[in-house]
């Protein structure tokens, strides 16, 4: 089968770029036939030569004057956001994905697509009328989006109504899916989000350090979740032996931000890392945490759990049904409730402060619970490779088979 798979950002660097990247792995490895229409622009490299055709659109460039259109406010490279698209700038972002999906049907001859994100590629696609099935995947991002952006929400919900079937990463987006979009419950399958066994697995020993290594991975971003965790590194440093190390990147005056914020022996920023590197990463670490306000599916933490990473992670709801039983109970994670309302923007600072609160007994008690030895995966080892990308891709290829 020829599946062309469709991203209207760069397909790298976030969780959907993982998610596109890991989708295609595995369709390859299946013996399909794998093609790609995404985003690029200067400082970004994409090297997939494995590719049977591969067409990026370059952005800020004479023909494109403006950055990658993100999903996300906050990228960790330079974009614009979806609200500050202009009438001309939409209609040569639409002109040129347009000429790209026409150009890679009438070159690559697909017998599928495969789009990424519930918001105006998939929409474009479905209103060209290609008469190819056409699978979308929702991420999250997107509702975000959508919620945020309401000039768009009727020619939207409209549009997607041509999807053959939506993708989504746990049962509560099903229903969010459903209600805001009218799409019926019946298309819309749940397969959740992957790791990649050749690269996440546990380390040879778990030797327990003097220091105990905390690790985040994601963008550097106050949406994330990094004022108070960086505050209770403050906090916690003064009566455990601790370091913080930090990959990824922000926005240039966020990233800043944030880099001044934990300008302090404790906190080590790594950059953006090769995703080799992060695993290498994950096994001389001891505990995982991500402390975001909104995510959809997070794989970063199914990759930590499969480098036998103790887990701190904001309570979504989502996440805890995906994972699932034994895990959830099996003491190695721990959940911090977020606040029951959230506004787009983030939390108040009284609601941060909250947060912070209860984010700092989290780790602690996962500090704890390290030093005092309980740090068994093996009882969910199973458990644990049910996440791996192979699994995801089996689910997927059951409903586009035809």
């Amino acid at each position: 089968m020829k599946i062309l798979n469709l991203i209207a950002q760069f397909p790298g660097q976030t969780g959907s770029g993982t998610y596109i990247n890991s989708i295609m792995n595995e369709a390859k490895r299946k013996s399909h036939h794998i093609g790609l229409i995404g985003a690029i622009q200067e400082g970004l490299i994409f090297n997939r030569e494995d590719l049977q055709y591969l067409d990026l659109i370059r952005f800020n460039t004479k023909e494109v004057p403006f950055n990658i259109v993100g999903m996300s406010d906050i990228m960790p490279y330079e974009s614009t956001k979806y609200r500050d698209l202009d009438d001309n700038m939409k209609r040569i972002w639409e002109d040129k994905f347009t000429e790209a999906l026409l150009k890679g049907i009438a070159e690559f001859k697909p017998d599928i697509i495969l789009s990424h994100h519930l918001f105006l590629l998939t929409a474009l696609a479905c209103d060209l009328n290609l008469d190819i099935p056409i699978y979308a995947f929702c991420h999250g991002t997107d509702i975000r989006q959508f919620l945020s952006l309401d000039k768009y929400q009727d020619s939207l919900i409209n549009s997607l109504m041509g999807l053959k079937g939506v993708f989504s990463l746990s049962n509560d987006q099903r229903n969010v899916i459903n209600e805001l979009y009218g799409i019926s419950l019946d298309n819309i399958h749940v397969v959740g989000g992957g790791y990649d066994e050749g690269l996440f697995y546990p380390p040879d020993n778990d030797s327990i350090d003097d220091k105990i290594k905390i690790v985040y991975a994601g963008k550097l971003s106050y949406a994330k979740g990094l004022r108070p965790l960086i505050q209770c590194i403050e906090e916690l440093k003064n009566d455990h032996n601790i370091t913080l190390l930090m990959a990824g990147s922000g926005s240039k005056d966020e990233e800043y931000e944030i880099r001044e914020l934990g300008k302090m022996e404790e906190v080590n920023f790594l950059g953006n890392l090769p995703q080799k590197d992060l695993a290498d990463i994950f096994r001389d670490s001891d505990i995982f945490v991500l402390p975001s306000y909104y995510e959809g599916l997070p794989l970063v933490v199914m990759e930590a759990l499969a480098c036998n990473l103790k887990i701190v992670v904001s309570n979504f709801k989502g996440l805890i049904d995906y994972i699932g039983e034994p895990l959830n109970s099996s003491g190695l994670i721990e959940y911090v409730k977020l606040p029951k309302e959230l506004v787009l923007e983030g939390l108040s600072s009284e609601d941060e402060l909250r947060y912070k609160d209860n984010l700092k007994k989290a780790l602690e008690k996962s500090i704890i619970n390290h030093i005092l030895g309980y740090n068994s995966f093996a009882p969910y080892k199973e458990a644990i490779r049910n996440f791996s990308w192979e699994g995801v891709f089996n689910k997927i290829e059951k409903e586009i088979l035809f």
